[in-house]
């Protein structure tokens, strides 16, 4: 019977990935899988999963460690993920921008071409998705065990999760063709502190009337119904 999405799998939860997990022991969902109990299984079997086929790579690692195994192998795979025909495509936590050690590989990976977005809505734990399967964890720290999944019926349930967690997630502040202008930018962190329209407007050299026009313009692009709103969703995308 071929496999079918669980409303908790593209929901972002777990209960699609693995059905146990006890410690450092997962119990995998199918047949066609097997745990990857350290660095060196792990690495091997992602190398071997880059090395295989040109699709799409798709990516997402819910930590702000850099301390993971898994990181670590993305780190090195350098050409066997830039050349692939299909792109890569990587979602993390926006925690990870004030990570350097992350931020830093993260600007390199993108100089080379892989697309990223930042989401604070991940299932936990990480996956790497091929046409030829996922490598995977549900742990909620880094260095828990993944487990490598191949069977082909759970292959499109992966992919339309990985599609899901791309849509959810925010395009970057400097690849957004809607980013505000550093006067933007200033009017909500003014707002963000409190200060009303006249203050803001007499800091601006703008006029009361302006700046509630601009104020409405940036809440309909950040989709906000309130200030209040409109500022934790500026927050969100690292507008300010």
């Amino acid at each position: 019977m071929p496999y079918r999405p669980s409303a908790d799998l593209l929901g972002g939860g777990s209960a699609g990935f693995v059905s146990a997990q006890r410690g450092t022991d997962m119990v995998s969902i199918t047949a066609d899988s097997r745990p990857l109990p350290g660095a060196v299984e792990l690495a091997e079997a992602t190398r071997r999963f880059l090395a295989e086929g040109t699709g799409e790579v798709f990516c997402y690692w819910n930590y702000t460690s850099s301390e993971d195994p898994l990181l670590d192998v993305l780190r090195g795979a350098g050409s066997r993920l830039w050349d692939r025909e299909g792109g890569v495509r990587i979602v993390l936590p926006h925690g990870t921008r004030g990570v350097p050690d992350i931020a830093e590989h993260v600007a390199w990976q993108q100089d080379h071409g892989v697309q990223v977005r930042y989401s604070s809505r991940l299932p936990p734990g990480a996956m790497v998705l091929t046409e030829g399967g996922a490598i995977l964890t549900t742990g909620l720290q880094p260095d828990s065990t993944y487990v490598l999944v191949s069977d082909p019926h759970v292959r499109p349930a992966f992919g339309a999760l990985a599609q899901l967690l791309w849509q959810r997630a925010e395009i970057p502040p400097d690849q957004r063709k809607d980013a505000p202008s550093e006067a933007e930018r200033q009017m909500l962190r003014m707002l963000m502190q409190g200060l009303t329209d006249s203050a803001v407007a007499r800091q601006l050299g703008m006029s009361d009337r302006t700046v509630r026009r601009v104020v409405a313009q940036l809440m309909e692009r950040l989709g906000a119904q309130s200030r209040f709103e409109a500022g934790v969703r500026a927050v969100e995308r690292g507008w300010i």
